[in-house]
């Protein structure tokens, strides 16, 4: 048989294989939909928290405050310099009369400068970051300190630390858990497609004893397993548009979940080709284990 003939007996195999024990295959496909929509879940909620905290960086703004002795040319070239800097978004220059002219809002600051009878503030440049060099702004606010024109760099490092380590903690949990959730899920697939085995394994050891090729006895096995990771990958997202439908009916009375339904169409692809590409791995990876098992390997 030339290759095209073998890889049109695999998948002609597989499907009829597929339909034999329809029990067994639906206990696969709807094992392989839970455990995605979980996933889902977690995906989901880890992409809803990463854009609220990206969100909360980008609100970020670094004050960059001047010497008293600088002049307009150094406010001009570090303005400049800022503006031409790739990782900088935009820049915009707060003088101190319009600085001291928010700061006399207050009833007791304005009677402080007047009690002074000058203004105590320097001119300032106010910063903005791009979003994907945010986690530099360390790198950034290092540079600018040591320019002879800028007195001090304030942009709430302790808030802006904090942010980090939440974002990568939100990280670090939502992997464990799908990974959690994931290796379980492999666990029954593959046990339940040794059920599929051990249903047929008189027409294996028949297989094996008439001398026919590894790829011939295997090969269709393993389509199966792929084929009803797919088969759940689909029901998964099925399942995962109703949800979306059916909770915007009365989101806005219980309220709480509106900002997962409003991710960007962008993150719902991405979300469904990653469930596509997990359920083709559960199940082909479920088969993979279950032909591994010593029992089977005795049929050959």
């Amino acid at each position: 048989m030339n290759p095209w003939q073998k890889l049109v007996y695999v998948l002609k195999e597989g499907l009829s294989q597929l339909v034999r024990f329809p029990g067994l295959s639906m206990a696969v496909v709807v094992i392989v939909a839970a455990a995605l929509v979980q996933l889902s879940l977690f995906l989901g909620l880890s992409k809803v928290l990463d854009n609220a905290l990206l969100s909360a960086r980008q609100k970020f703004e670094m004050a960059v405050f001047l010497t008293p002795a600088a002049g307009s040319g150094d406010l001009q070239r570090l303005q400049t310099r800022l503006t031409s800097d790739v990782r900088v978004a935009s820049v915009r220059v707060i003088g101190k009369d319009e600085a001291l002219k928010d700061f006399r809002k207050d009833p007791d600051v304005d009677r402080m400068v007047q009690a002074l009878g000058e203004n105590p503030l320097t001119d300032s440049i106010s910063v903005v970051l791009k979003k994907d060099v945010s986690e530099k702004i360390d790198d950034l606010a290092e540079d600018l300190k040591k320019d002879p024109a800028v007195e001090e760099v304030n942009y709430g490092k302790g808030e802006w630390e904090a942010v980090s380590n939440l974002s990568r903690l939100a990280s670090w949990v939502g992997w464990i858990l799908g990974g959690f959730v994931f290796i379980t899920a492999l666990f029954i697939v593959s046990n339940a497609l040794s059920l599929a085995l051990w249903a047929r394994r008189e027409e294996w050891v028949l297989l094996s004893r008439l001398g026919a090729p590894a790829w011939m006895r295997w090969g269709p096995y393993l389509w199966e397993g792929l084929l009803k990771g797919l088969l759940g990958a689909v029901i998964g997202i099925l399942v995962m548009e109703i949800f979306k439908s059916t909770l915007g009916w009365f989101l806005p009375k219980s309220g709480g979940m509106e900002i997962f339904l409003n991710l960007p169409g962008i993150d719902w692809n991405s979300l469904y080709l990653t469930l596509v590409l997990l359920g083709s791995l559960l199940g082909f990876a479920g088969a993979l284990w279950a032909i591994q098992k010593k029992w089977v390997r005795e049929l050959h």
